[in-house]
């Protein structure tokens, strides 16, 4: 598997820069990069790594990532199928700080915008009217030429900044101690944890994958995702769980072994933990919302 280092989207003569990608998948590498940048996905479903933070996604998932944020939008499995026909698109901004100035950052009227490229250290997730306004924004900067782009840019810019329908993603304390070696070794770890987490996940396996004992992985993993690795592996499980909820297949217990999980009270336990509710209680509240909006 190719491996990018600290990657640099933007050469030294572009003030932002703007792509409609397309394609099989999204790039399935664990990466960061100087630039902010706004990702509003088209079409595609997988699993969200900002940062220390971990989710599912699908079509319309709207997100601001800050300065040497890292991030993987990484698809389900069946996107990466050899016949598969799934494909992806997403629209997506790479701009510097530098587009605004830290003069201007500190007059009243740009607080807001102050304010949000801070918070983008943490990754931001914005839903409701946000994600709609910004949508009919990003494709109609995919049809305008020149300076419109820019000033569209300081639309959405400013959008962002205004709105109060956002999450952050990362933990307050999440601090970047990557360098670009790691990034090799988490993307291997990623990888090996998405292809693998509906069954047994041994640390043997993933240490002598990196050519560490046990002891050192855990030790190397840790600060860099600042969780455990068991937390993390949890995780994974739980978000692709709460998928199968939401989709009413299967029944929990049928979704607690299809999720890697071999008892249902540990399914329970860690659903909880992690989710804030039990999975009976997240399905019934899926319902309910779904049931209002029809």
């Amino acid at each position: 598997m190719t491996v990018p280092n600290i990657e640099k989207t933007l050469n030294p003569n572009e003030i932002f820069l703007f792509k409609d990608l397309i394609s099989p998948y999204f790039n399935p590498n664990w990466h960061f990069h100087p630039e902010l940048q706004i990702s509003f996905i088209v079409s595609g479903q997988g699993t969200r790594f900002v940062a220390d933070h971990v989710e599912t996604f699908e079509e319309e998932d709207l997100v601001l990532t800050g300065s040497n944020v890292p991030h993987l939008w990484r698809n389900d499995e069946a996107y990466f199928k050899q016949n598969s026909e799934l494909s992806t698109r997403g629209l997506v901004i790479y701009f510097n700080q530098e587009l605004l100035n830290e003069g201007l950052l500190q007059k009243n009227d740009f607080y807001h915008i102050n304010k949000l490229l801070k918070n983008s250290a943490r990754g931001i997730e914005f839903y409701g009217e946000t994600k709609r306004e910004i949508k009919w924004l990003l494709f109609k900067m995919e049809k305008a030429k020149g300076f419109k782009r820019i000033i569209l840019l300081l639309e959405i810019i400013n959008v962002l900044a205004d709105s109060k329908n956002y999450n952050l993603l990362a933990s307050p304390a999440y601090t970047n101690v990557l360098k670009a070696d790691d990034t090799k070794k988490m993307s291997l770890v990623y990888e090996y944890v998405m292809t693998n987490f509906k069954s047994k996940i041994a640390l043997e396996d993933i240490s002598d994958m990196l050519n560490m004992t046990t002891t050192s992985f855990c030790k190397y993993f840790k600060p860099r995702a600042n969780k455990t690795f068991t937390r993390f592996v949890n995780e994974i499980r739980i978000g692709h769980a709460r998928k199968l909820l939401l989709e009413d297949n299967l029944n929990i217990s049928e979704i607690a072994y299809e999720c890697g999980f071999s008892t249902i009270s540990n399914f329970n336990r860690q659903f909880k933990s992690i989710a804030n509710m039990p999975p009976c209680e997240y399905r019934k509240l899926f319902l309910k919302i779904k049931t209002s909006i029809s």
